[in-house]
């Protein structure tokens, strides 16, 4: 996969009082700062090397997903169903 067609987004934290970037392609990975450009630059810093070292240690890149999964799953509101 060459190409893994991440998207990015910045949200203000309260709880954080600070600026967070997020990735669609990893739920557990985000970046803080006290600036909105700040959050996006890191975020895609953190997320190029991390792709990077899973290439280099041959590992499959995550899919995205789209942002109403990566909300809910963050919110823990994803529920699986059985057929």
């Amino acid at each position: 996969m060459d190409d893994p067609g991440y998207e990015y987004r910045t949200s203000w934290s309260e709880d954080d009082d600070a600026w967070v970037g997020a990735c669609n392609g990893f739920l557990l990975v985000s970046h803080l700062a006290p600036t909105e450009a700040e959050a996006s630059g890191g975020i895609r810093s953190l997320v190029a090397d991390i792709v990077s070292d899973m290439r280099a240690n041959g590992e499959s890149l995550p899919l995205p997903l789209p942002w109403e999964l990566y909300d809910a799953a963050r919110l823990g509101t994803v529920t699986a169903r059985s057929s």
